[in-house]
């Protein structure tokens, strides 16, 4: 996390949602719940379902922390033998780093459980045969030789900006106003793709919501009319391998546990999975939830407060203090 990170307050981010929702999956009326069934924590209902899909920001942590209740509601699903997926925007690191940080935090997930949108990135510029030059919003550090063809980050050269055959919005932790302004200069005077690996336009960072790579994809359309081309929650990519990598799970068997309308409830909504909203320690945290719902209009199956509410990282799911052998 870096505290050079733009930020947004609640209202412009929702602002932001609303305004961008048709650039979004769009999710048929009779898929929307009518009703939302206000629940304790997610092992109220873990009984309904044998795949459960996790948001990592928000959700699990928020910045570098976890959640309170989160390390033992997780360990308690997998005691009870659910098949967990993490799924995260987070295409900035590499899976062996996002879970590190997670062991760090007390969770046990490996590489079978994770999914990000950093994977889909490659795939998703191969449709591009034409294109073999992309500019990056990506720190020089970042990992290009992941990917296919040969990829720059943007810096201050506004000849760069103009010599590419298309944009990549990967990690925008220090992307600047002055950068922006030449991207979207750039796109204005030649339209190319806008691909994005990290759709989000903010994510929870503890006492703030950091502005994300959707955020200045969504900028750089409304300047050149380039409709942006993402990966990543809410899309569908994440969500079919999800249910790609376990296909003996019915889909009404699936749940899908994030903390925003516009990213995960839309996209399991979509998906056609059921879905649980958690409202604390993440966007929505302090927020009139049943009026994000109206403005919305979307709703999650379920909701919480958090996936471990009334359950600390010292108790076992009972409530009672987790003992120890003498």
């Amino acid at each position: 996390m870096s505290i050079n990170r733009l930020r947004l307050n609640f209202a412009q981010a929702i602002e932001a949602y609303l305004q961008y929702a048709p650039r979004l999956p769009q999710v048929p009326n009779d898929a929307v719940p009518q009703t939302t069934d206000y629940v304790d924590n997610l092992l109220a209902i873990a009984d309904q379902f044998d795949l459960i899909v996790f948001d990592a920001f928000g959700v699990l942590n928020s910045g570098p922390n976890a959640i309170p209740g989160a390390v033992k509601a997780v360990g308690t699903l997998q005691g009870m033998g659910k098949k967990l997926a993490v799924v995260t925007n987070d295409a900035s690191s590499s899976a062996e780093a996002i879970l590190a940080r997670h062991r760090n935090r007390g969770f046990d997930f490996t590489k079978h459980n994770l999914i990000s949108s950093q994977q889909f990135i490659a795939p998703m510029m191969n449709a591009h045969v034409d294109i073999n030059h992309w500019g990056a919003m990506a720190p020089t550090h970042w990992p290009f030789d992941v990917l296919p063809d040969h990829v720059e980050p943007l810096g201050a050269d506004r000849a760069l900006y103009d010599a590419v055959g298309g944009f990549l919005l990967i990690d925008s932790e220090n992307w600047t106003d002055a950068q922006q302004a030449m991207l979207e200069k750039s796109l204005a005077d030649n339209p190319r793709p806008i691909l994005v690996g990290n759709p989000d336009i903010c994510a929870p960072m503890g006492d703030f919501l950091s502005v994300e790579s959707g955020y200045f994809a969504h900028l750089a359309a409304d300047v050149s009319g380039v409709t942006p081309q993402c990966v990543g929650k809410p899309y569908h990519h994440v969500f079919e391998e999800v249910l790609r990598r376990h296909p003996d799970v019915e889909r009404d068997r699936v749940l899908m546990v994030g903390d925003t309308v516009h990213t995960d409830v839309l996209g399991g909504l979509a998906s056609g999975i059921k879905t649980l909203l958690v409202h604390q320690g993440g966007f929505l945290d302090g927020q009139d939830i049943e009026d994000v719902f109206a403005r919305s209009g979307l709703r999650p199956h379920f909701c919480a407060r958090a996936i471990g509410h009334g359950i600390s990282d010292d108790q076992d799911a009972s409530g009672e203090p987790a003992c120890c052998d003498a």
